[in-house]
């Protein structure tokens, strides 16, 4: 007699199967269970600002929204073949599966998937969801990680060329500059994107510890001997990555860039000890009552500084990517092709590889460097500078000038042609 195997209908498919005995505790479906491992996650973590947590869930929202809407199988019943079968999909996104332009989440046309994954997002997504399985098989909720074949990716390897080179920097600089039109809110957006890139550079902060940031984070520095008040940068313990503060002396540049965007924005030049905006405005105006009557003009709303707040790494990174493009369109239409191609693929990671860069360069201690950037061990820091090679040409040149190869060598080649 043959064996006959049943499978799943569409309905069934989309009801959890929990391994009988799990330690989760009781789950309503394979989502309550999500949550239960992400709140152990978040009492696991020295970081209090929850910018692990925040990312994790920007990845549960592709995977629920996957298998919901495309695959119609819930993960605790998902085989090998389904783990490939969302690769697939991730690495060969369907048009109709980006989000329709304004559409907010719960509304028609809304989807988790602003734009094309790149080749590291979805690697992100995929050990992310390889761990989510993890978690599961350790607390016997499902049998099998149907993700074991595949394993999870690698994690990211710093590129080292992921640095805009300084006269670069200067080029976005000159057309945020120019892009500050008679327009009130153009001024404005000039001023605050000039301020971002300063600190980006000047600073070395990671996104989420700018868009964390408070107005307040700036604040003076007494030095006792001298009695010199100094500008220092506070990243705090909700906003450090692992949950570690540091302070960060500010230079010029980015205080006079911070100082001209309050100006923009109608607040004094310096902020107080308690102001805790967030640190990176809008132009536009968010809703604002007194006396419990809406105030409905943008001017009045301007006049009580209603801005609304930037609070999140996409925001930034619109930010960032639209006035790399502008530059970048300015470099090609004067036949630059080269160095605007490296300012579009740049991001603003790339801006923190370039203060690392920089600031070694300029003969600043490789531990000082490290402090500043918040990387707990000095290997991550050569990495990123590639201080290693930079202290190996030092060390060639002291004992033997004149024997590496350099780019003066080039040039004096083509002299003697």
């Amino acid at each position: 007699m043959t064996a006959i195997t049943l499978q799943p209908s569409a309905d069934d498919a989309m009801l959890a199967r929990p391994e009988p005995g799990h330690a989760l505790g009781p789950v309503a479906d394979d989502w309550a269970a999500v949550e239960v491992v992400l709140r152990a996650l978040r009492q696991r973590s020295r970081s209090t600002g929850g910018q692990t947590e925040a990312t994790y869930r920007f990845h549960l929202a592709k995977l629920r929204w996957y298998c919901e809407h495309v695959s119609r199988i819930t993960p605790s019943r998902w085989s090998a073949q389904d783990a490939e079968h969302f690769l697939a999909f991730l690495a060969h996104l369907p048009a109709d599966a980006l989000c329709t332009r304004g559409a907010v989440a719960g509304t028609p046309g809304w989807t988790p998937f602003r734009q094309l994954p790149s080749t590291s997002s979805q690697a992100d997504i995929r050990r992310f969801v390889h761990a989510l399985f993890n978690a599961w098989h350790k607390m016997g909720y499902v049998r099998f990680n149907p993700m074991s074949l595949i394993g999870a990716a690698e994690a990211r390897k710093v590129n080292t060329n992921r640095a805009i080179p300084l006269d670069l920097y200067d080029v976005v600089l000159e057309t945020i500059q120019r892009s500050a039109t008679e327009a009130f809110t153009s001024r404005q957006a000039a001023a605050r994107d000039r301020f971002v890139f300063e600190a980006l550079r000047g600073l070395g902060l990671r996104a989420s510890e700018l868009v964390g940031g408070r107005m307040n984070a700036f604040y003076a520095l007494t030095v006792p001997k001298s009695g010199q008040r100094y500008w220092v940068f506070h990243v705090t313990a909700q906003t450090g990555k692992g949950g570690k503060a540091r302070r960060i002396p500010v230079p010029r540049t980015v205080w006079t860039a911070f100082t001209a965007y309050r100006r923009a924005f109608g607040m004094a030049p310096e902020p107080g000890i308690g102001e805790g905006t967030r640190l990176l405005l809008s132009p536009r105006t968010s809703s604002v009552s007194i006396a419990g009557k809406a105030i409905k003009r943008t001017a009045d709303r301007r006049f009580f500084h209603a801005w609304r707040e930037i609070t999140t790494r996409q925001a930034l990174y619109d930010i960032v990517k639209g006035r790399l493009k502008h530059a970048a369109d300015e470099l090609a239409a004067g036949g630059n092709v080269d160095e605007a191609e490296r300012l579009r693929g740049a991001s603003p990671h790339w801006l923190r590889h370039t203060y690392g860069k920089a600031t070694l360069l300029s003969g600043q201690d490789v531990r000082e460097v490290a402090a500043a950037l918040g990387h707990s061990s000095l290997e991550t820091t050569m990495i990123y500078t590639e201080q290693d090679a930079l202290d190996l040409i030092a060390a060639f040149e002291r004992a033997s000038p004149g024997v590496l190869a350099s780019e003066d060598d080039l040039t004096l080649s083509d002299a003697r042609m």
